[in-house]
């Protein structure tokens, strides 16, 4: 969509959202994570959608940054929250060993309410739910994070609720305060996954997974489209991949209408 339609959207965009969020029409998709070479499913990541209004169909990539720029992230993760929390017994019926991504906004996670709103959410989970749980937190987002809310990201992870660095590689991070960052698992961005037949590329891939083995954190591949990016990544010992090429973000239902898994 052209620059200047995208920007005049802006307020009807912001509408369309504030309805949503007062009607509680915000719904939940959920789009797998996938195990290499087994292709097994091991986890999903929640994503919001807003549906349709007055105006066309609004895209995540439209809505989410209108909904950070005017401060309705919050509440609009708020109740995808609310709808994580009544699927997640449902996949974990389903799926016993299933993982479940949320993405958290700096906008949310820095409110002053942010810490007990979430240990309160945590709280009313089914005790087995809290160690299934990833935050998924942009990696941009992680160099602008003050020690307090460092520190409170920490309390999340000893009740075992892991931390995940997303769209790692598209930001500007400064590798020499990595290490002090909490965070368990990284997800690649999906443009790494997308140009792997470029050599150089390709060997920023290998050192990431080599890098993520060494200290033992995930290392998630995102944007995986086509079997020759899969093959690639397998070969470089990638062993979890996230895209088009095993689903489109899917409900529940859908999740739901699986063969039941066995857990191991």
């Amino acid at each position: 969509m052209d620059l200047d339609v995208l920007i005049s959207r802006i307020p009807d965009v912001e509408q369309h959202l504030l309805r949503a969020i007062e009607l509680k029409t915000v719904s939940v998709v959920y789009q797998s994570q996938n195990a290499l070479p087994s292709e097994k499913l091991v986890g999903v990541e929640a994503l919001c959608r807003i549906g349709s209004g007055p105006i066309a169909d609004v895209s995540p990539e439209e809505f989410i940054p209108v909904a950070e720029h005017t401060g309705l992230i919050a509440p609009l993760e708020r109740l995808v929250l609310s709808q994580v929390a009544n699927d997640l017994p449902l996949l974990m019926r389903h799926h016993p060993n299933i993982r479940v991504g949320v993405n958290l906004s700096i906008r949310h996670i820095t409110d002053h309410d942010f810490l007990p709103f979430i240990h309160g959410w945590l709280d009313a989970l089914p005790a087995d739910a809290v160690e299934r749980l990833d935050f998924e937190i942009t990696e941009t987002y992680f160099q602008r994070i003050s020690q307090t809310v460092i520190e409170g990201l920490h309390t999340l992870r000893k009740r075992g609720v892991r931390i995940v660095m997303d769209d790692f590689g598209s930001g500007q991070s400064s590798l020499s305060r990595l290490h002090t960052l909490p965070f368990d698992v990284i997800k690649l961005d999906k443009q790494f996954a997308q140009q792997i037949d470029h050599p150089m590329v390709y060997a920023i891939i290998k050192a990431a997974i080599t890098f993520a083995d060494e200290f033992g954190i995930e290392l998630i591949a995102e944007g995986v489209e086509t079997t020759e990016q899969c093959l690639a990544l397998q070969a470089i010992n990638c062993r979890l991949v996230q895209g088009f090429l095993f689903s489109h973000p899917q409900p529940l239902a859908h999740w739901l209408s699986l063969p039941i898994a066995h857990a191991t």
